[in-house]
């Protein structure tokens, strides 16, 4: 073959490359989707870089998802100055993240530790810790190729809606075909692909079609459903959950020794998913025995008519519109409940 044919071949299969590019990307925006960022190991390791020089007003935050659907990151800027550090993890215990974090001699800062009992009282090792052990794994790992790539895709990721992996890669759309679990399978179900996005500071965020379409929200009800999140079962008690509040004291003491403080959030829920959480988990034996036995400060959000006031359109997570005056309010009682100093005064916008 001539070199000239060569040539042709290679500008065909660049422009036939070219024009499925264009195709996919055109066809999810023409479908209405808001753009969202991959909350991977390479996003979740950038993040974990900037927990140094935390305060009270640039705290980190760990926990599961309600932590990171409901404090929203711009209405928290506006009144303190600063953004938050989000390392929380959907579906996972923050407990992991806690035991590295108080084994980080140079972590000193201020920790919000999000709780969702049927995550936070796994037991060690469960599949709840799963993902967060898969992060704490990788990040003394994550190299100088990986940061350059990870710097590269977040510009490519902040134009083009097909690089979301989660909702438009292959193997997410495989996923997605109707399969059944059976005996020795259990497949997981999956959420419907309207349901929400991810900002590059890692906060979900409900899409416009979710909070306009009951069906989607009907979706995820029955994601969560299924799931168990309505089961009564009693959650972990005797020495497993002895064990599990010995182990998170040991780590807040560890914070608290080098000057670090941490304060617990029990975020919004609402019914029916809050009745069977109500009985799988009596706030007398888990709740208020880990603040008393830690030694450590809490918010619940059923104390507070500010924060107790909203419905979770999924029985788990506010709404968009609900999280801007939902955070404003948590800075205030923060701020009265630990004497902390998070917002920023009303002369500090003047130089």
């Amino acid at each position: 073959m001539k070199t000239s044919d060569y040539l042709k071949a290679g500008w065909l299969a660049f422009a036939l490359v070219l024009l499925f590019v264009i195709g996919w990307e055109s066809y999810w925006r023409s479908q209405g989707f808001d753009l969202s960022y991959n909350d991977d190991e390479s996003l979740w390791a950038f993040t974990r870089k900037r927990i140094y020089n935390t305060t009270p007003a640039r705290p980190v935050i760990i926990g599961s998802s309600r932590v990171k659907f409901d404090i929203d990151q711009t209405q928290w800027e506006q009144q303190t100055g600063e953004k938050p550090v989000q390392l929380a993890l959907v579906g996972t215990s923050p407990r992991p993240i806690l035991r590295d974090l108080a084994n980080d001699p140079e972590f000193k800062g201020t920790l919000l530790v999000g709780v969702v009992e049927g995550l936070f009282f796994s037991g060690e090792g469960s599949p709840m810790e799963i993902e967060a052990n898969k992060r704490l794994k990788a990040y003394p790992k994550w190299s100088l190729s990986q940061q350059a790539s990870f710097y590269m895709n977040q510009h490519l990721e902040s134009n083009l809606l097909f690089l979301d992996e989660e909702r438009f890669s292959l193997n997410s759309l495989l996923k997605r075909l109707p399969i059944e679990s059976r005996a020795g399978v259990f497949v997981f179900p999956n959420f419907p692909i309207r349901t929400g996005y991810t900002n590059p500071n890692r906060q979900e965020i409900f899409s416009k079609d979710f909070m306009a379409d009951t069906a989607v929200q009907h979706g995820v009800q029955y994601v969560w459903s299924y799931l168990g999140m309505l089961s009564n079962k009693k959650g972990v008690g005797g020495d497993t959950l002895s064990g599990i509040i010995h182990s998170v004291k040991v780590n807040v003491d560890k914070i608290n020794a080098r000057g670090g403080q941490v304060l617990f959030l029990k975020m919004p829920v609402s019914n029916p998913a809050l009745a069977a959480e109500q009985k799988s988990f009596p706030r007398k034996e888990y709740w208020d025995r880990l603040l008393l036995e830690t030694g450590s400060q809490g918010i619940h959000f059923e104390d507070y008519p500010e924060l107790s006031k909203y419905v979770c359109p999924d029985w788990s997570h506010l709404a968009p519109a609900d999280t801007k005056p939902f955070t404003a309010d948590l800075i205030k009682i923060i701020e009265a409940k630990t004497h902390w100093t998070l917002q920023k005064s009303p002369t500090s916008n003047h130089p």
